[in-house]
């Protein structure tokens, strides 16, 4: 196990080291930004679910990048956060980054709503299975898509 971890966080199959399809069975492409793409998740249960990827390189925390890197980051995910939040309107919002199941540096973005399956709880479950599911279309993953990028469009506050 050790071993294969070890692989894992060197980049050995990496599914986030090449470019990922512009919409598969568990992303759509936003837009890519300075140092990395904005996807939606396809399971909608918190609208507006993102997932910023960092694409510069094969990196699986923050502390590995170098200033510039970490700067053009810090950068896409504010741009990121502003646009979910302009196009969604949640009541909070959180932002994690685990590299548990992909050791690849990378950011959840989660609207929350006081109507959410999870409301004043962490968004992650210990058993997957109990996780809420709601898969968007993606029709419905273009159009809020298009909202989030009219929001990465329009002037900064």
């Amino acid at each position: 196990m050790a071993a294969d971890w070890a692989d894992r966080v060197a980049g050995a199959d990496c599914p986030f080291d090449h470019d990922l399809p512009d919409c598969d069975d568990e992303r759509y492409r936003v837009r890519k930004l300075t140092a990395s793409t904005l996807y939606l998740d396809r399971n909608q249960a918190y609208r507006g679910h993102g997932v910023l990827i960092f694409d510069r390189r094969h990196a699986t925390r923050i502390d590995e990048l170098s200033d510039e890197e970490w700067q053009a980051c810090a950068d896409d995910l504010r741009q990121a956060c502003r646009a979910i939040v302009a196009a969604v309107e949640p009541d909070h919002l959180n932002v994690e980054s685990l590299g548990n199941l992909v050791p690849h540096l990378h950011w959840h973005i989660f609207p929350r709503f006081r109507d959410d399956p999870r409301w004043g709880k962490a968004v992650w479950t210990t058993d997957v299975a109990d996780m809420p599911v709601a898969i968007a279309t993606p029709d419905e993953c273009a159009e809020l898509a298009a909202r989030i990028n009219a929001a990465l469009d329009a002037p900064a506050a």
